[in-house]
């Protein structure tokens, strides 16, 4: 998941405001972005908008299966 990182760190965001955006827990977005867990559907699509803001043709795909 460090991809999923890389653009985290790119738009200047920790993982406390990932969480936040994502309505999760810190201690369960630390455990899905170190591939611990699994994102679900509604939180892959939402971190795919999130990362648009720096990256406007990202896929789903990209960011999470390549």
């Amino acid at each position: 998941m460090s991809k999923l990182k890389g653009y985290r760190v790119m738009l200047g965001l920790t993982q406390q405001a990932m969480a936040d955006k994502l309505d999760i827990s810190l201690q369960s977005y630390n455990n899905k972005e170190t591939g611990k867990t699994p994102f679900n559907d509604k939180e892959k699509k939402a971190l795919k908008t999130i990362v648009a803001e720096v990256k406007p043709d990202i896929t789903i795909d990209e960011l999470f299966y390549s």
